[in-house]
């Protein structure tokens, strides 16, 4: 196990414990006195050999924050010889004002990169629900059909047009024929789709208050369509019934983990999904999240909602949120994550249902989104980019952003 800890602070960080509970260092592999601000070195952990490895290799390192507001950079490493269902685990703390984050680390050869920053807000550039999400809200007409038997054999044609035109099938004429599900269920995930195809494509989205009422309008058919491709049928969808279900393990105890067969909600939301929320954002990238609002299989009460940003202090960590139910006002989720052998605690800004878990959806791919608008205006851009509210500041918008040109450079970038 290569462990690498990249300094990204102003303050060196002092070697100050190390402990190797199974197994032993690499020679010349040691963990450095000294890691210099800027600087990323490392050491190697090894399972006692004889021909083969007979243990695997764990330990623990201690580093002060050599900083008026510093404390300590702790970090456990574990990589048995027989994995469990948890593979190879970590345990990386930073204290409060320093965010620590870490990534790899999976297999028997493997590499762990923990990087050190001071806390910060990361966020996509050039996103704010303020003039990027739709103006309305996630409530839609009762008339409008959703989910229809003609919908579903049409998606299902899609997918196998081939052999479905071999036994003599074709697509119906009708997508909303036999209704099953209508839209005032909600679309949540469709608007999430869609508000990352507008962003994608340097558009924001139409301009209206109140959602469509018409089936045919194309807002509506496109809102519809991206609804479904959230729902990741033929990937990771069926993770929404699943961690819905009563019989599913909250945290790190339980029957079906002693066997192998799965990890809890609270491991799923803690050491899964944040990480990659983290990667998602640090890389520019919008994050899709499913919500598990229910412990009943009534999955109809779970919900879709789109991270842009994060912060985190120590274990403490903040998203933020762009919810389709609350239109353009900014929300945030705050949770910790030292520990996952307990439930889910995650506190909204706005209230709302209880969150079970939390996962990152997959399978997005951009497509070109309907009524799509160009930033026209100065004040368009600082809604679309800031969480600025009036009197506006370009300036301040510009700096925020790092645009170094003129105004109207800027406003084209986006």
């Amino acid at each position: 196990m290569y462990v690498y800890i990249r300094n990204e602070t102003d303050a060196t960080l002092t070697l100050t414990g190390e402990e190797v509970v199974s197994g032993e260092y690499t020679p010349g592999w040691t963990p450095p006195r000294q890691i210099a601000p800027g600087e990323r070195r490392g050491f190697q952990g090894e399972g006692d050999l004889f021909l083969t490895a007979t243990t695997g290799t764990e330990g623990r390192v201690r580093y002060n924050i050599d900083a008026p507001d510093g404390g300590e950079l702790y970090v456990h490493w574990n990589s048995p010889l027989i994995e469990s269902q948890y593979g190879n685990t970590f345990h990386v703390w930073a204290p409060p004002g320093w965010e620590v984050t870490h990534s790899g680390g999976q297999g028997h050869r493997a590499t762990l990169e923990i990087r050190l920053r001071r806390t910060a807000l990361r966020s996509v550039p050039n996103f704010h629900p303020n003039g990027r999400g739709f103006v309305f809200t996630n409530s839609w007409s009762g008339d409008l059909p959703v989910i229809s038997l003609g919908f579903l054999w049409n998606k299902l044609f899609e997918s196998q047009p081939g052999p479905l035109r071999e036994l003599g099938y074709e697509r119906v004429l009708d997508d909303d024929f036999g209704p099953i599900t209508h839209a005032d269920t909600g679309l949540c995930g469709g608007m999430v789709y869609a508000v990352m195809d507008y962003h994608a494509s340097h558009l924001l989205p139409p301009d209206r208050d109140k959602p469509p009422t018409a089936a045919d309008d194309p807002v509506f058919e496109y809102v519809r369509d991206r609804l479904w491709d959230s729902f990741d049928v033929g990937g990771q969808g069926h993770r929404y019934l699943g961690y819905s279900s009563p019989h599913y393990p909250n945290g790190d105890e339980g029957v079906v983990q002693a066997v192998g067969l799965t990890r809890g909600r609270s491991w799923v939301t803690y050491r899964e999904a944040f990480p990659q929320i983290q990667a998602d954002i640090d890389a520019g990238r919008l994050s899709p999240l499913g919500l598990i609002q229910t412990d009943s299989f009534d999955i109809g009460q779970n919900h879709q909602v789109l991270a842009y940003g994060y912060e985190k202090s120590g274990q403490d960590v903040t998203l933020h949120i762009y919810d389709p139910n609350e239109g353009q006002k900014a929300v945030t989720y705050r949770f910790n994550v030292t520990r996952t052998d307990g439930e889910v605690h995650i506190d909204r800004s706005h209230g709302g249902k209880r969150i079970w878990c939390l996962f990152r959806t997959n399978g997005y791919v951009a497509k070109m989104p309907p009524n799509g608008r160009r930033i026209a205006s100065v004040t368009e851009a600082i809604r679309a980019t800031t969480a600025q509210t009036p009197p506006y500041s370009v300036r301040a918008a510009m700096a925020e952003a790092g645009a170094t040109g003129s105004v109207v450079e800027w406003m084209r970038s986006l």
